[in-house]
């Protein structure tokens, strides 16, 4: 008797990870990243290039940037903050480039949504 109910115990523990399991499966994760590279440069006229984004994330961009190239497979948003936040945001599409305007630089970038 004892061992039929730890049995039934088992087979209840199997099927809840496998459950779980099947559900990690088919959620989406956050943890996507953009395929390409990305090319900033600073106020001083400094090349940075960072490659295969996480997308979702803040990516701080150090030093600030006064132009922005987007080579990766996401839409690239920059901020005027370094945590990605705030009212302002430019979008940078795929392939394309972004100028600063006068007195204005980049903090950081966010790839795939706002």
């Amino acid at each position: 008797m004892r061992s039929q109910r730890a049995l039934c115990r088992f087979r209840k523990s199997v099927l809840a990870i496998a459950s779980a399991l099947t559900l990690l499966a088919v959620l989406p994760g956050s943890a996507q990243a953009a395929s390409g590279t990305y090319t900033y440069v600073t106020p001083s006229g400094q090349s940075i290039q960072g490659q295969d984004p996480s997308s979702d994330t803040c990516v701080p961009l150090t030093g600030g940037a006064v132009k922005f190239s987007n080579d990766t497979t996401d839409t690239a948003f920059l901020y005027a903050s370094g945590s990605c936040g705030g009212g302002w945001g430019d979008l940078v599409g795929t392939g394309a480039t972004w100028d600063a305007p006068t007195g204005a630089q980049a903090l950081a970038v966010r790839f795939g949504s706002a």
